[in-house]
């Protein structure tokens, strides 16, 4: 299994999964031309080869693109019940043959890749996060949760990688310029998880099986990347963690990361 992020972030986020067999696009938060660009300067991909879009929820950095895509490709678009009737007016007509819909505790086959569905803290309509498996092979994806949940945890335990939310510092958001209702959001169960949450999240989650993390959906405006992986660092070395067993990375806010292998 190898897998990309395509961007991350407020402005939009997509990542991207392959196998032998399989090709899926995970969230689609920017342009129709955009993601095609993405795609084929990241991991090497045509639009036209991926087998499925997923879509983690309906907030318009996770969908922008997704209609466009659907459309011009006719590729199968999978998402929540309430997902789908949240995001209807923002991504357009789609043909009837192409809705997917998947819930929580259920096990999606594409080709040889499986994935499972778990719920997360989010102000969204059945928001979901990701476990995708290839064999013994196990690739978590978490982002846009206020708080790490015992289900999250239980679900993402000791898989291969783990791409997680480190959003803002809390500091920086409290000096930082957003009005108070939004800073109150972000911070919030059903808001975004913080840099040390992030790091509590991984003590949880992490196994013998665990040899990379990637810290995504970093804030802009409320955050730095080395400012996130220096503070998921520290929380794990206070636990006695020993970092020499897992390289943590952050993933790039405007362009693809490196393809990788799990």
């Amino acid at each position: 299994m190898k897998f990309c992020t395509l961007m991350s972030g407020s402005s939009g986020n997509a990542l991207y999964v392959e196998t032998a067999k399989t090709k899926v696009l995970i969230d689609a938060g920017k342009s129709g031309k955009a993601l095609t660009q993405a795609l084929e300067e990241g991991p090497g991909c045509a639009p036209q080869d991926l087998d499925a879009l997923l879509i983690s929820h309906e907030h318009r950095d996770h969908v922008l693109g997704a209609g466009v895509l659907a459309r011009r490709y006719h590729m199968p678009l999978f998402a929540t019940q309430g997902t789908w009737e949240a995001m209807g007016s923002q991504i357009g007509p789609i043909k009837e043959e192409q809705k997917n819909y998947i819930k929580t505790n259920r096990t999606l086959e594409l080709g040889d890749l499986k994935i499972e569905f778990f719920s997360i803290s989010h102000d969204a309509q059945d928001p979901v996060g990701f476990l995708l498996s290839q064999g013994r092979k196990r690739l978590g994806i978490a982002t846009d949760s206020g708080v790490f949940t015992s289900q999250m945890a239980q679900s993402l335990s000791h898989a291969d990688c783990l791409v997680l939310e480190a959003n803002h510092d809390p500091e920086m958001l409290q000096r930082g310029p957003y009005p108070w209702p939004l800073k109150k959001r972000i911070s919030g169960e059903k808001g975004h998880l913080s840099n040390q949450g992030a790091g509590e999240a991984l003590l949880q989650t992490i196994g013998a099986n665990t040899t990379r993390v990637v810290l995504a959906h970093l804030s802009s405006e409320n955050n730095k990347p080395e400012l996130a992986l220096q503070t998921v660092e520290n929380t794990l070395e206070k636990n006695h963690f020993d970092l020499a067993e897992v390289e943590i990375t952050v993933a790039p806010r405007y362009k693809p990361g490196l393809l990788m292998s799990i």
